[in-house]
């Protein structure tokens, strides 16, 4: 009987090790869990800060109402929520809060106007981008990528049982956000160092540990792995590191509008490049035939979306997309609820009387 106890012990000590270590999720297999032909979607996040600010919406009628209810009523049938570890209170004043809690509360709104979640983690404790990779302040002394992986794994454990929780039922994770580097590859301060997850074989040693804890806690939901530049093709190294990856879907960022003029950026007078968004489509294609996976875009947005010009470029480019892809699953705008130039940002889908456009509206027809 001692021996047996001993035994018995053992099995459960190693299943809690593979559960907290384990790379590959070999034992748990995923299933469709998202019941949307497609995902007519948007990236929400800001809504908690706006509202905090004192931000108020309407719809297409001048009706004021609550923001998820005016979009789901628009057609959206799902959001995505950005998530940071430990947002400073300048990073959540100024980008949106998006702490677990936050998350948590936006989620459960989202769901009950009839949305589908997705979950994005940035892993660090503010914005991730092509530009800032940064460790969340507490990971900096992570001793190595296993570590570093752990941490992150453990993250993505407790924010979506935190979800799952509260009554939330996630169908997309999307591992890290805009990663064609890696992600978490510098220090919270934006110094180089040893332990990071620089695209290659660190990148995939987080990746997949994140998206073990993620099957996990969904055994059902779909794991995202998130690239800019969707208008471009992946080079050698990053098609080697999707070969090894848990994933099954690539999201992609698509704002092909920002020309170069003389050295200095700026959007193109007709809103979204037809030329970009069909070198998108085709690489969406070339990418679905090599792995047989699917593809989504997960950003997406157009400056100035009110002007006739720009507004008709993002319905174009939303309907060639859907049209001709059929790997994709779906497309989400960034931050359609912004408006007035909140943060500063001038690619919002609403009007400035806090009220959708009609751009807007015609992309979430279904």
């Amino acid at each position: 009987m001692k021996y047996r106890r001993v035994f018995i012990a053992f099995v459960i000590a190693a299943l809690y090790a593979g559960f907290s270590y384990g790379q590959q999720s070999a034992d748990v297999s995923p299933l469709p869990c998202s019941d949307l032909d497609f995902a007519y979607g948007g990236d929400i996040s800001w809504v908690s800060a706006m509202e905090k600010q004192g931000k108020t919406f309407a719809n297409a009628q001048g009706e004021a109402g609550d923001c998820f209810e005016i979009l789901s009523s628009a057609g959206m049938n799902a959001a995505r929520f950005r998530v940071f570890v430990n947002p400073s209170e300048w990073s959540a004043g100024v980008w949106g809060l998006c702490d677990i809690n936050d998350v948590v509360t936006k989620s459960i709104r989202a769901q009950k106007s009839g949305m589908k979640i997705m979950i994005d983690f940035h892993y660090s404790d503010t914005w991730a981008d092509p530009s800032h990779q940064k460790k969340p302040t507490a990971w900096d002394d992570a001793a190595t990528v296993d570590d570093l992986g752990d941490r992150a794994a453990a993250f993505t454990k407790l924010t979506l049982e935190r979800l799952k929780a509260a009554g939330v039922d996630v169908s997309w994770v999307q591992i890290g956000n805009e990663t064609r580097g890696g992600m978490m590859t510098t220090s919270s301060t934006g110094q180089k160092t040893d332990v990071n997850g620089a695209m290659g074989d660190n990148y995939v040693v987080i990746h997949n540990r994140c998206a073990f804890a993620a099957r996990r806690a969904f055994p059902r939901v779909k794991i995202i792995t998130h690239f800019e530049n969707g208008q471009s093709a992946l080079d050698e190294k990053q098609i080697e590191v999707l070969k090894k990856l848990d994933f099954d879907i690539l999201g992609l960022s698509l704002y092909p509008e920002y020309v170069n003029h003389g050295g200095y950026w700026a959007p193109d007078v007709n809103g979204i490049a037809e030329k970009q968004y069909k070198k998108c489509a085709e690489y969406m294609n070339s990418f679905a035939k090599e792995f047989g996976k699917e593809t989504m875009i997960c950003e997406i947005g157009v400056t100035r979306i009110e002007t006739p010009s720009n507004g008709a470029s993002l319905k174009a480019a939303f309907d060639y997309i859907k049209t001709n892809v059929p790997s994709c699953k779906g497309i989400f705008y960034w931050e359609p609820e912004c408006y007035d130039g909140f943060n500063h940002y001038r690619m919002g889908g609403f009007t400035r009387s806090g009220q959708p456009a009609p751009a807007l509206t015609d992309i979430f027809k279904h």
